[in-house]
């Protein structure tokens, strides 16, 4: 038995040892893989929890699956070319076209979602068709999306209030409606869902069009909304309203009231871009060019509603049989009426042809909005039409058009509502509504073209509702208007005498002594008290931009009284010389130095380039940053022509040069703005050693060329260059801060304060710290890492708990103000990923980073098979070496002679090396020190070299010199080589700027 175990106890000894090794080897596998498992199982545990929660999983989702086909779509009766009717499958998605709306505040704009988000309760104020039910819409898909179910948005359609019978119980109105919307997604439980929501600040509720309650029902609606906000005081909740029609009356208990801006010049062109039959830059750019050239047509195109009708109606095929675009409001509708209700005959789609002449079908729908808006001004509900009314209005019309009512009173309902897409169905063929009420209003002014004195008895007996009615009939009228402006303009009340000031910008024909007097009356109360709304400014801005003798005037006037001392009145002129978009009014106000002129002259965009341009070329860097606002191609282009401080007249070119760049690195992230500056053409012979930033994109020269110097610009610490730019392009922002040349962790960094603020972040986001056996620095970077890197990180509570360990990273590396403005600039998600990159466990040097960002859009598949192969390898070469090695190792510590094998070398290097190589393993598994670990690492190196010549000599013993060479050299150089370049593959595939570079888009 003792020679037994004399033999086998090398191998034992030999197979202990190769365990150990392997073990240590492995190490940082195991470690990553133990990381990894304990990062993974929050969230498994998350999404686990999401598929059991009572109201969620299923129910949830079906009411996401609901919110998402009732708000995809522009319900605008306008779909793209060849689709439209028969089920409107062309209509354009709203993530397709949605362009962000905002809202002017504190003299600048703000994005008006954003605003919605911050607060608790907002009205929400606009004109008609200024996108206000589409910015609810796009909220509830934007929610739909995302996976935050702690409010639930639910839209509450408040024209029901002048129909919807009331609850039996003891619900009121708004809780039926809201259970209504739940259990429409198929929630048994939707009552109880609603109510413990409603009580525990659940739900996100959005009231949509305050303005079309009818006014025997509107007190009570208002009523009734103030006792429910007061009710669920932890329910966010927006009511959206007609500015007309808003008085203030829900200020008590809604603490931020917001009005929908114009769209600017920016807006627009995205718009155009985004159209589905636009999507090539120079068609929309032709159609942006047509509208600066028609200073009257810009005025319309900043409505959402008009701009959606000038892009179908110039897009597609339509464009040849549409013809010249009008300026004028009314002539649009009746130019988009007149085509859908015709267009199967005007695009020659003989398979879809209409039955009934497009005339025909147009008196049927001038006498049912008539209708419907006549008898339904005092009860409220201008938008639901019943089956029996429709069908009346048919029925009514059938004789005088020579046709049997049946079959043709079902066939030419049908066909207005399915081929027209001017009126849709809302209740499977019981009620209809108009798809815009702005539509309506212009099809009841048509109707009563030629009944003046119907028109005025409607008005008088409720002038709200038929405000814009009275204004499209003095557009549409074939006579004068003088009779209805002058009883407009006679009224004691100065919200309704604006009416008539508002009429003579659509008037057709009126008095010249009335318009006179209209003219003189307004401009003297220009800036007075009572014009809130700014009605004022705005009808003498849409009278200055006509190109009329009258529209002359008006501009002399306007710019006369902004040229004049700083009062309400100067102010007043300048807002309406901003609506007139003239390039008149540009190049007065760029003579005006002061802070409102100058924010006025921004808010003209496209129009004021030019003007701002040159003052910006004179060193105010006031005007460059205006055209970083105005934000166009146009002005990019100019603002490009600024990077090179030699074109600079004054000694500020550095700063305004520096200002243009920020500028550009804002802007260059839309579309448009890129091609424009791929097509400009910079100087020939400047080049910067930042051209590579832009080299994974595109290769043409001027994108590099500008680009480079952006970010060359970027790094100057001029304070006020960055001032006011609060996101910048990630595809500049990110390679700017990951190569930035400031260090890691090292001996000249104070740690203390960053060790104080892990602390305090862990307790509140845990994280499974580095092995207790690591360097401090090592565990302090794969801590920083693994934080960075945690779901918890990107979530609104994981940054307010970041931030300081983000701060106080940047201060301990002597970060500049630069960089840190870069950083500020990125997304968050974006942030945390870098850095993670740049402090936690993977980082590396500037060089390291550039090249990871050259390689940023490289994807390779994962090296499988290569990393195969160097396991297969590499575990053949340790068994061989350990085996082989080991046991000449041990035998010769013990005067042991396996296989024949004599010892090598001398029993005392034996016994050292083995005693040394265990103490060494010992030693890892306990140090901490820096310089005792490097220590007993290169001992262990020397360690294995000399168990690797064991391996050898065993196999010369064995083998011979040239098995024993070929079979160690070749699986040594297969494993290098394997390893090595799976190693790089993997890097690539693992690049930390690629997932920056993803969560910032």
């Amino acid at each position: 038995m003792s020679g037994q175990i004399d033999t086998l106890l090398p191998y034992g000894v030999g197979a202990v040892a190769f365990l150990a090794l392997l073990f240590f080897f492995a190490r940082p596998f195991l470690t990553t893989l133990a990381g990894d498992a304990a990062k993974a199982t929050p969230g498994a545990v998350r999404r686990l929890y999401r598929r059991l929660r009572p109201v969620g999983g299923r129910k949830l989702r079906r009411y996401r699956n609901q919110v998402r086909t009732e708000n995809s779509k522009v319900r605008l009766g306008l779909s793209p070319s060849g689709r439209e009717g028969g089920g409107g499958h062309g209509t354009p998605g709203l993530r397709d076209v949605y362009v962000p709306l905002q809202c002017e505040q504190n003299g600048g704009r703000t994005d008006a979602a954003t605003l919605l988000r911050e607060h608790h309760r907002t009205v929400l104020l606009g004109a008609p068709g200024a996108g206000k039910s589409l910015l609810l819409k796009h909220e509830m898909l934007e929610w739909a999306d995302g996976e935050d179910d702690k409010a639930l948005p639910v839209i509450v359609e408040l024209h029901a209030c002048n129909t919807a019978q009331r609850p039996d119980d003891a619900r009121g109105l708004f809780e039926w409606l809201i259970t209504g919307k739940f259990a429409k997604a198929g929630i048994s439980t939707a009552r109880e869902m609603v109510e413990s929501r409603l009580d525990s600040g659940g739900l996100r509720v959005f009231f949509d069009g305050l303005d079309e309650v009818g006014t025997e029902h509107f007190e009570r609606a208002v009523r009734e909304l103030r006792e429910f906000a007061i009710r669920y005081g932890d329910c966010d909740m927006v009511v959206s309203c007609r500015s007309a029609a808003y008085d203030g009356q829900l200020q008590d208990v809604f603490e931020q009231e917001i009005r929908i801006a114009e769209f600017d010049d920016a807006s627009i062109l995205r718009f155009l871009s985004k159209w589905p039959e636009l999507t090539d830059p120079v068609m929309a750019a032709r159609i942006f060019q047509a509208l600066q050239d028609d200073p009257e047509l810009m005025v319309l195109a900043r409505s959402p509603l008009m701009l959606t009708m000038i892009a179908y109606l110039q897009s597609g095929d339509r464009a040849e049989s549409v013809g010249p675009l009008p300026n004028s409001r009314a002539a649009f509708y009746d130019m988009a009426v007149a085509h859908l209700l015709d267009r199967d005959r005007l695009l020659n789609r003989s398979e879809a042809i209409g039955v009934y002449n497009a005339g025909r079908k147009t008196l049927v729908l001038q006498r049912l909005a008539l209708r419907q808006l006549s008898t339904s001004s005092a009860r409220g509900d201008r938008q639901e039409i019943t089956r029996e009314r429709f069908e009346r209005v048919i029925d009514e019309l059938l004789p005088g058009f020579d046709l049997e009512r049946s079959p043709h009173l079902q066939r030419m309902l049908a066909e207005i509502v399915h081929r027209s897409e001017l009126i849709k169905d809302i209740d499977r063929g019981r009620h209809y509504q108009f798809t815009h009420l702005t539509l309506l209003e212009y099809l009841a002014a048509c109707e009563l073209r030629g009944d003046e004195q119907r028109l005025m008895e409607y008005y008088r007996r409720d002038p709200t509702p038929w405000r814009e009615t009275v204004r499209m009939w003095c557009a549409v009228t074939r006579g004068s208007c003088t009779q209805v402006v002058r009883e407009v303009f006679e009224d004691t009340d100065i919200r309704r005498q604006v009416l008539a000031l508002q009429c003579l910008a659509d008037t057709v024909h009126i008095e010249e002594e009335l318009a006179e007097e209209v003219l003189a009356f307004f401009l003297g109360r220009l800036g007075a008290a009572g014009d809130v709304e700014g009605d004022v400014s705005k009808g003498l801005g849409i009278l200055a931009a006509s190109s009329g003798l009258r529209g002359r005037r008006v501009r002399e006037a306007l710019i006369a009284a902004a040229r004049g001392p700083v009062s309400a009145r100067r102010s007043a002129a300048i807002r309406a010389l901003v609506v007139s978009g003239r390039q008149e009014a540009a190049t007065a106000l760029a003579w005006l130095e002061d802070d409102e002129a100058r924010a006025a002259l921004q808010a003209m965009g496209d129009v004021a380039v030019p003007s701002l341009a040159q003052v910006a070329e004179h060193g105010e860097v006031w005007a460059v940053r205006s055209l970083g606002s105005v934000g166009t191609p146009a002005a990019a282009v100019r603002l490009a022509g600024l990077l090179w401080a030699e074109r600079i007249r004054r000694a500020n070119g550095a700063e305004v040069a520096a200002t243009a760049a920020w500028q550009l690195a804002s802007l260059i992230r839309t579309p448009e703005v890129l091609s424009a500056l791929a097509e400009w053409a910079p100087r020939s012979d400047v080049h910067h050693p930042y051209d590579w930033v832009w080299e994974p994109f595109q290769r043409e020269k001027s994108l590099t060329v500008v680009v480079g110097r952006i970010a060359e610009l970027m790094r100057t610490g001029v304070p006020s260059a960055w001032s006011g730019v609060t996101s910048i392009d990630p595809r500049i922002g990110i390679p700017l801060f990951a190569c930035a040349d400031f260090g890691r962790f090292g001996p000249g960094i104070p740690m203390g304060e960053i060790d104080h603020v892990l602390g305090e972040v862990q307790s509140v986001i845990p994280t499974v710290p580095g092995l207790p056996n690591q360097r401090p620095d090592a565990r302090r970077r794969v801590t920083i890492a693994r934080l960075f890197d945690s779901d918890a990180a990107v979530a609104p509570s994981g940054r307010r708990t970041l931030e300081p360990l983000r701060d106080a990273l940047l201060t301990a590396h002597s970060v500049s103000a630069a960089q840190r403005a870069v950083l500020a600039a990125l997304p968050w998600q974006a942030q945390t990923r870098l850095l993670g990159a740049r402090f936690g466990s993977g980082a590396s040097d500037t060089r390291g980073f550039r090249t990871k960002w050259r390689q940023v859009r490289e994807e390779p598949d994962a090296p499988v098979a290569l990393k195969g192969l160097a396991w297969t390898t590499g575990t053949l070469l340790a068994l061989l070496t350990l085996v082989l090695g080991g046991t000449r190792l041990v035998s010769g510590a013990f005067a042991w002679a396996p296989w024949g094998m004599e010892p090598w070398g001398p029993r005392s290097l034996a016994t050292a090396v083995l005693i040394t190589m265990v103490a060494a393993m010992a030693g890892l598994a306990r140090a901490t020190g820096d310089g005792t670990i490097a220590l007993l690492v290169v001992t262990e190196g020397v360690c294995a070299t000399h168990l690797f010549w064991l391996t050898l000599a065993s196999g010369r013993d064995l083998f011979g010199w040239p098995v024993a060479l070929l079979v160690m050299g070749s699986l040594t150089l297969t494993t290098v080589a394997a390893a090595l370049r799976a190693a790089r593959i993997t890097a690539k595939i693992d690049n930390p700027l690629r997932d920056a570079l993803a969560a910032a888009e």
